[in-house]
């Protein structure tokens, strides 16, 4: 089933705490749009310097914070780091994020001398399904992966200044925790369109 109803006064959720692991170029961009749409953003990085630096631009609806605090004021948590630091990520904060309703925007591609290279996702699974076999029980959204992150930021700014919106697809095997991620991809500009479960996701540049 498609959700694709606009942004309304009706629709919009109320005012979420979203917290961000990571705010490089994916990160930094979502974190943006939420925050302009109405969102508090915890934000918190490896290097503290990074979301000390965004939270100044944001303002009054971002906090730059440790991870652990994030996660835990949090209702949702965005992971937006490279594909192969998820290890890195379920090593560091696999416990605090049990349970937790996780956006994973990854996709299976890495950097060498300055290309991007795509990676091999073992055993047949698609990168969500990886992933969360990777970080164990936390309830899974794939979205915000489909483009690369300017196109992302200029995208989701035309939808919020009521231009036109393009389509934002999203996965899950958690219903539940699709529901509540629907208003943040409408509030950061987009139509959100059910892609289905984790085993039928594609990554950036799939048809």
């Amino acid at each position: 089933m498609s959700d694709r109803d606009p942004v309304s006064p009706e629709t919009r959720r109320q005012r979420m705490k979203v917290g961000f692991i990571g705010t490089g170029r994916i990160g930094g961009n979502l974190a943006r749009l939420l925050a302009a749409g109405g969102h508090e953003v915890l934000l918190s990085a490896t290097n503290p310097a990074g979301p000390q630096q965004l939270a100044d631009e944001l303002g009054g609806s971002a906090r730059a914070m440790p991870t652990l605090d994030a996660i835990a004021a949090a209702e949702v948590m965005v992971i937006a780091v490279w594909w192969e630091a998820f290890g890195e990520i379920a090593q560091q904060y696999g416990t605090a994020l049990q349970g937790r309703i996780i956006i994973d925007p990854s996709n299976p591609i890495t950097e060498q001398n300055g290309e991007v290279v795509a990676l091999t996702i073992p055993d047949g699974l698609t990168s969500p399904q990886y992933q969360l076999r990777r970080l164990g029980s936390v309830r899974s959204v794939r979205t915000f992966g489909d483009r690369v992150a300017d196109a992302l930021l200029t995208d989701g700014q035309r939808g919020q200044r009521d231009g036109q919106r393009t389509d934002m697809r999203y996965w899950s095997d958690d219903p539940e925790a699709a529901a509540l991620v629907i208003p943040l991809i409408r509030d950061a500009g987009f139509i959100p369109v059910d892609g289905g479960g984790l085993a039928e996701s594609k990554n950036a540049g799939d048809a």
